[in-house]
C-alpha cells in the first residue's frame, strides 16, 4: 500500500470517528448514540450509511470521502433502507415506509406552532397536549438540557396558574391534561403552589355520579392515585355507553384505563375483560386501515399496543399507513397529538413521571437543616400570594435570628423548597425581587412581585414595602407577603404604601 493510500485511509477513519464523537454526547440507552441536537438515539451501525437518520443530519457529517474498491479496507456493515422505517411495538417489529418522515413532520409541526414574539404565551392553550406528545415522542425532551423543554415547563406554570386564579371554573377534562402535563414536565401536580390537584381531580370524579370521562380516570392512575373497584365500575359504564359518534374514542380510553386499573392488585379479577373490550375496538376497521378517522385510528392504535396480540384480526401496518398518509397533508392538534405517540410505539398509558429525577430531600429535611439556628429566635411567617384577589396562597411559619432581615427569610424559604428560588435585580447595590420560582415580573401584563408586610396580631391591610428586602428587619410575629399581583398603582382597592423602614 502506497504512501497516498495510507493517507487517504487515515483521513476516512478520523472522519468518520469525528462524525461519531458528535453523536455520542447525548445520553441515550446503551447500545445508540444521540444525534447532534439530541432529538433522536440511533444504532451505531447508522452513521454514515447514505441515509439521514437525524433530523439535523448529523449522522452523516464527514461522509463523504470515497475509498477506492481496490483497498482491503474494512467496509462498515450497513443496513438496507427499509430497516429505517421500522417500528418497535412491545417485542415486536414492524417495517412501515415513510414512517420516520411523519415523525419528523410532526415533530416540526409541533415545534412551529411556538410564537417567536412573544414574551409569554408561545405556545397557545393547547400546551399540555403539546407537552405530552413531544414528551411521548422523545422521553428526554424534559430533561434538564433541553432548552425547549425548561420554556415549556416555565409557560405551563404561568398557563395554569392563570387558570386557576381567573375563574375557577376549569373543567375536570382540562384539569385532567394539565395533571399529565405536569407528570411529564416533572412538576408535581400534587403540590402546585400548595394545591394537590390531584386530589382535586378525584373529589370531582366521586361528585360525578353520573358519568365519568375515562380519560379521568387514566390520569388518577397514571398519577398514582388509589384506585378502586368503583374506578372500574365507572370504566366499564363509560366503555358501554352509548355516545355517538364518539363511542369508539370512548371505547378506547376505557380500554386504556382499564389496562392502567389492571395493574394494580386485584382490581380488575378478570383479564378476558380487557381483551374483549380489545377485540370490539378491532372490529370498527375499515378495509382501508383507518377505524373512522385519523384521530380515532390512532386512539384506538394506542389501546391496541396494550397487548401483544395487536396484529391480530386487525391490519396494523394499514392502519399505521393511513395514518402516515393523513399527516403528510394537513394537521390538526388533535391528530398530531394522538398520532405522534403512535408512531413511536407509545400510548397514553407511558405517561408518567419515571424519568425525572428523585426529589433530593423532603421539605421536612430541609427545613430542619436551613433553621438549624443558635440562640434566640422569634416566630415569623413567610407566604406567598397570586393575584390581586389571592386566589393562590402558601405560607411558612420560621423561627429566624433577631438580626436578620427580610432577604434572610426569603432565602431560608428557598433551601426549604427548591420550587421557590428567587432572581433578584440590583438597583443602587441593593436586591430586589423579579422572579419566584422561575414567575417573572410581567410589564405587558402589569404584573409584579412586591413584598407587602403586616403584624399576625392586629387587624389591618397588608402594608407595601418600597425597601429592598435587604434593608428590612424582622419584627416578632410578622408576616412577610411576597405578592404576585398588578402594580398597585393600577389595582383597586390602592394599598398603602411606605417608605419607612420596618
Amino acid at each position: 500500500m502506497n504512501v497516498a493510500k495510507i493517507a487517504l485511509v487515515l483521513i476516512l477513519w478520523t472522519a468518520f470517528h469525528r462524525a461519531r464523537a458528535v453523536l455520542v454526547q447525548g445520553l441515550c440507552h446503551s447500545g445508540t448514540v444521540s444525534c447532534a441536537n439530541r432529538i433522536g438515539c440511533i444504532p451505531p451501525l447508522w452513521v454514515c450509511d447514505g441515509g439521514k437518520d437525524c433530523i439535523d443530519g448529523s449522522d452523516e457529517i464527514g461522509c463523504g470521502i470515497t475509498v477506492p474498491i481496490s483497498m482491503n479496507f474494512p467496509k462498515i456493515p450497513q443496513r438496507t433502507n427499509p430497516t429505517r422505517e421500522d417500528l418497535t411495538i412491545g417485542n415486536k417489529g414492524l417495517n412501515v415506509p415513510g414512517v420516520t418522515s411523519a415523525r419528523e413532520r410532526l415533530i416540526s409541526w409541533f415545534k412551529q406552532r411556538r410564537k417567536s414574539g412573544s414574551s409569554v404565551d408561545k405556545w397557545g392553550s393547547q400546551l399540555h397536549r403539546v407537552a405530552v406528545a413531544l414528551h411521548l415522542a422523545n422521553g428526554s425532551f424534559f430533561s434538564p438540557g433541553n432548552t425547549i423543554g425548561q420554556e415549556i415547563t416555565y409557560e405551563l406554570t404561568i398557563q395554569l396558574l392563570h387558570r386557576l386564579s381567573k375563574d375557577k371554573k376549569m373543567s375536570s377534562e382540562e384539569l385532567a391534561l394539565y395533571i399529565h402535563a405536569m407528570m411529564v414536565a416533572c412538576m408535581n401536580p400534587r403540590d402546585f403552589y400548595g394545591l394537590n390537584l390531584v386530589q382535586e381531580l378525584r373529589k370531582r370524579t366521586a361528585a360525578n355520579a353520573n358519568y365519568t370521562n375515562p380519560f379521568q380516570i387514566l390520569v388518577l392512575c397514571n398519577s398514582g392515585d388509589p384506585m378502586t373497584t368503583t374506578d372500574v365500575e365507572r370504566v366499564m359504564a363509560a366503555y358501554d355507553s352509548q355516545h355517538r359518534p364518539f363511542w369508539t374514542d370512548t371505547q378506547a380510553l376505557s380500554s386504556l384505563a382499564l389496562a392502567c386499573l389492571s395493574t394494580k392488585f386485584n382490581l380488575v379479577k378478570d383479564e378476558r375483560i380487557l381483551k374483549d373490550m380489545l377485540q370490539e375496538l378491532k372490529r370498527h376497521q375499515f378495509r382501508n386501515g383507518t377505524v373512522d378517522n385519523l384521530k380515532t385510528t390512532a386512539l384506538v392504535l394506542q389501546a391496541l399496543l396494550i397487548d401483544d396480540s395487536f396484529e391480530k384480526d386487525f391490519d396494523m401496518k394499514s392502519a399505521l399507513e393511513s395514518i402516515i398518509q393523513s399527516v403528510s397533508g394537513n394537521i390538526t392538534l388533535l391528530n398530531a397529538y394522538y398520532a405522534l405517540p403512535v408512531l413511536f410505539g407509545n400510548s397514553l398509558l407511558n405517561v408518567s413521571s419515571s424519568h425525572c429525577k428523585a426529589t433530593p430531600e423532603t421539605e421536612a429535611e430541609a427545613l430542619e437543616k436551613a433553621l438549624n439556628v443558635n440562640g434566640g429566635t422569634i416566630s415569623v411567617q413567610f407566604s406567598v400570594w397570586f393575584g390581586d384577589q389571592i386566589e393562590l396562597a402558601r405560607t411558612w411559619r420560621l423561627k429566624m435570628h433577631p438580626n436578620n432581615s427580610i432577604y434572610d427569610v426569603i432565602e431560608t424559604v428557598s433551601k426549604i423548597d427548591n420550587r421557590q428560588k428567587v432572581q433578584y435585580n440590583v438597583v443602587e447595590g441593593k436586591p430586589f425581587v423579579t422572579s419566584l420560582g422561575g414567575i417573572e415580573d410581567d410589564p405587558e401584563r402589569g404584573t409584579f412581585w412586591f413584598i407587602h408586610l403586616r403584624n399576625l396580631n392586629k387587624d389591618g391591610e397588608p402594608e407595601l414595602m418600597e425597601q429592598s428586602p435587604v434593608d428590612l428587619k424582622l419584627r416578632p410575629n410578622q408576616e412577610i407577603i411576597l405578592w404576585y399581583k398588578p402594580g398597585p398603582w393600577s389595582s383597586h382597592p390602592q394599598i398603602a404604601t411606605s417608605t419607612t423602614s420596618n
